[in-house]
């Protein structure tokens, strides 16, 4: 029996999936300098000329992952900013985090490579691409999200003293090197709870 329209949308849904999986897996360990297509087609099990079918070149493929990220970002910065509230939301975040630290679902290594296209754009000044100024536009704007939550929850006595940027900064910090070491130590990685990493940025850990 032939497919469906639908099912050969899903089976390329699905193809095209494996391969941004591959490509995260691949860029992260080898960088991007390190990665062709042809070894993404095999890391995703297809054969090279049918990846170009979802991705013309490798900077499209990369800019794609880039974008992705960026778009969370955005997303993430609005969850703080669009509520008054100031523990529920970055609690929230933090769980959701630290769950996707647990699973073996290639979110740790998302992550590790955004965090090397945020060193390769600081680096690069001038030579980077579209998609990864993009992404260093929306760094900046969920760290200012994060300074905002931070002087929100100080007028209520709710987050440390310290300077809000100083916060947020050391907040960033404590998750990038929590990602390191799960992608370090695999299934022996311990992870902190959620009150332990907002204990960071909160005074004492309170639904407002």
């Amino acid at each position: 029996m032939p497919r469906t329209p639908e099912q050969h949308r899903a089976m390329r849904a699905a193809t095209r999936e494996r391969v941004r999986t591959a490509a995260i897996r691949l860029f992260c360990r080898r960088g991007y300098a390190g990665v062709d297509m042809r070894a993404i087609a095999a890391e995703a099990g297809i054969s090279t000329g049918s990846i170009y079918r979802h991705f013309a070149t490798k900077d499209e493929l990369y800019d794609d992952l880039v974008s992705e990220a960026a778009t969370g970002l955005r997303a993430l910065a609005r969850s703080f900013t669009d509520t008054d509230l100031v523990v529920e939301p970055l609690s929230g975040f933090v769980e959701v985090f630290l769950a996707d630290l647990s699973q073996d679902s290639g979110a740790v290594e998302f992550y590790l490579l955004m965090n090397q296209v945020f060193a390769s754009g600081v680096e690069a000044e001038g030579e980077r691409g579209a998609a990864v100024e993009d992404l260093l536009r929306a760094h900046r704007e969920v760290t200012e999200a994060v300074v905002t939550l931070i002087e929100r929850g100080r007028s209520r006595g709710l987050t440390r003293p310290a300077p809000a940027a100083e916060l947020a900064t050391c907040f960033f910090a404590v998750l990038g090197g929590l990602a390191m070491t799960r992608s370090a130590l695999g299934e022996a990685f311990v992870a902190p709870s959620v009150a332990t990493v907002t204990g960071t940025l909160l005074i004492e850990e309170t639904t407002v």
